[in-house]
């Protein structure tokens, strides 16, 4: 979690009241169970892993396992670019400097730091980055419950309290969105890879969740109290993402100073989480483990430059995060179809022409809604956003997978009906294709052969691997 849940659930707030809300943080933690039950599946079929594109690779291959890398790398710098963004208006909001400096500090020095001590340094933050949040909202409650003031008729007079059409959409915008957008976070892979266990796997989700549910909620809170006491728009007409911070108006300076400390260090836990997980994409996947640390740090280094550039302009950070996530219900589902063994069938031209095809159905639907091509292609960008009166956005984030688990199953007909009539063409019975045989591993197991192609025991012992 980085500084943008300080924009994105109070601006929440503003506009979708109490339901929008809690539909917004349920969508939030959702995802969090279904990475509990998918990351130790993952383990377990890919044991020798340590990113989801391991698993790739040894399901659907080489070309896929580099087109999902790509993907993953966008997916990824949209996310550090949000968080630039994001945490440079904070500085902005709260003390007036310019964002400048600022942000390409937070971007040199938490890759230098990252590049040094790795996962681990990362994960280290992480912690602080818990403490940080608590230390917040302790702050921030104390703070609205000794300065704002609120007439109940405000509040009676409000329509943030009753039931509304984006409240209801986001009970599946959000853990759709978010759930395919964790599973496509190669960040929460490597913690899942460098758990102890399992078991630990699973607690930490569960407890992580039941932690994250009402801080997100109040965070979310903050927006409609923001507007019941008048700070917001105020006389400024503020964006509404800015709604947290217009509180801050009425608090005393050393509490907006401490946020900012706060703020920061969110910031750089987040960032500091994508900087590794891109650069073990850059040297595993695309790079195959074949360049030396030194440069593989360097890379790290000089990604950071197009997100300094891009997180220094005056971008929609919601609608960056929408993006991504819609590129990410787009290519994951056909990859989660390669953890069921009774579709074994499906090969990596399947998974590669549905992840396309999860995009291209967007189109169709954008084109269809709008009655014009130029409309469907441009809802791909998501140009409106989320918050919205019609259901654009709605229908995109259902087309999108649906699309895209189509597709696959479209092209592996494909194959299916050339494969038949190939047969047909050369006389031949047609077969359909049959699951891979299971080696018997104890006769097998440590044997290699001349063509160096060897069998090894895998941590399941009714599986095996074979390298060569």
């Amino acid at each position: 979690i980085g500084s943008s849940i300080l924009y994105s659930f109070p601006e929440v707030g503003t506009i979708a009241g109490l339901l929008g809300v809690i539909m917004y943080a349920f969508g939030s933690i959702i995802p969090l169970f279904v990475f509990a039950w998918l990351g130790p599946l993952i383990r377990k079929k890919c044991p020798e892993g340590f990113t989801l594109t391991q698993f790739v690779l040894e399901r659907f291959g080489r070309l896929n396992q580099i087109y999902v890398s790509l993907m993953s790398i966008a997916y990824m710098f949209c996310f550090m670019i949000s968080e630039l963004s994001a945490v440079g208006n904070i500085l902005v909001t709260l003390t007036g400097v310019d964002k400048i400096a600022p942000v390409i500090c937070i971007a040199i020095v938490t890759t230098l730091y990252t590049g040094y001590g790795g996962l681990r340094a990362s994960l280290i933050t992480d912690n602080i980055q818990g403490w940080a949040i608590i230390l917040l909202v302790v702050l921030s409650i104390i703070g609205l419950a000794t300065s704002i003031r609120i007439e109940k008729s405000v509040i009676d007079n409000s329509d943030l309290l009753k039931s509304n059409s984006l409240g209801w959409q986001l009970l599946y915008i959000m853990p759709v969105a978010v759930s395919f957008a964790t599973l496509f976070h190669e960040g929460f892979w490597q913690r899942a890879f460098s758990s102890k266990n399992d078991r630990e796997l699973r607690l930490s989700a569960v407890y992580g969740s039941i932690m994250l549910f009402p801080v997100l909620v109040f965070l979310g809170l903050t927006g409609m109290i923001a507007v019941w006491a008048g700070l917001w728009p105020g006389e400024e007409n503020l964006e509404s993402y800015l709604a947290f911070f217009t509180l801050f108006k009425v608090l005393p300076d050393w509490v907006s100073g401490i946020t900012v400390v706060l703020a920061v260090s969110m910031s750089c836990a987040a960032y500091d989480t994508l900087i590794s997980a891109t650069t073990a994409n850059f040297s595993n996947d695309i790079f195959n483990n074949r360049l030396p640390l030194n440069v593989t740090r360097f890379l790290s280094l000089i990604a950071n430059v197009p997100a300094v550039y891009w997180g220094l302009k005056d971008l929609d950070v919601l609608r960056v995060f929408l993006i991504a996530d819609l590129l990410a219900a787009s290519t994951m589902p056909p990859i989660l179809l390669g953890l069921i063994d009774s579709l074994y069938f499906l090969n990596w031209i399947d998974v590669l022409l549905g992840g396309i095809g999860g995009l291209f159905g967007v189109f169709i639907f954008g084109s269809i809604f709008y009655h014009n091509a130029k409309d469907g292609i441009e809802l791909i960008g998501l140009p409106l956003g989320l918050y919205i009166t019609d259901y654009s956005v709605l229908g995109a984030f259902i087309v999108a997978p649906l699309s895209s688990i189509f597709f696959t199953f479209l092209s592996f007909g494909v194959r299916l009906i050339s494969m038949w009539v190939f047969t047909k063409i050369r006389g031949e019975e047609f077969v359909f294709p049959k699951k891979p045989e299971v080696v018997d591993t104890k006769k097998y197991a440590g044997n290699k052969f001349k063509d160096d192609t060897e069998i090894i025991q895998s941590s399941d012992p009714d599986e095996i691997e074979i390298r060569g």
